[in-house]
């Protein structure tokens, strides 16, 4: 099974879904973006669709690996995820969820062994 295929698997196993086109926006639930601090600082935003607020404390960050957990999380919660592309490929997430695809996978055999076995 290809990246892709396990990408779609694991997000349909869990209702969520990612966007990655600019013309999507609107349809996430979810975003995560890069901004610009006043002084020339590259952050990221990762906050609901439908909060027009931004709050420092909860919804910027300033390192991209922080935002994996929250990708992780959001899809678990069932969320459509616009993740602008270049951000999407800069934080290899194909590559994150296919893994957490795999892990998942794994959990279900040894689920299913230990079944069989008792």
């Amino acid at each position: 099974m290809n990246k892709e295929d396990k990408l779609k698997a694991y997000l349909d196993e869990y209702g969520s879904e990612i966007l990655t086109s600019y013309s999507d926006q609107d349809k996430a639930s979810f975003e995560i973006y890069r901004e610009n601090t006043a002084d020339g600082y590259e952050v990221f935003v990762a906050k609901y669709s439908g909060n027009n607020s931004v709050y420092i404390s909860d919804d910027v960050h300033y390192y991209e690996n922080d935002l994996e957990q929250v990708i992780i999380e959001t899809i678990h919660n069932g969320e459509s995820i616009y993740i602008d592309e270049d951000l999407f490929d800069d934080l290899y997430i194909e590559d994150t969820i296919a893994d957490m695809y795999d892990k998942w996978q794994q959990e279900l055999e040894e689920n299913e062994r230990k079944r069989i076995d008792d």
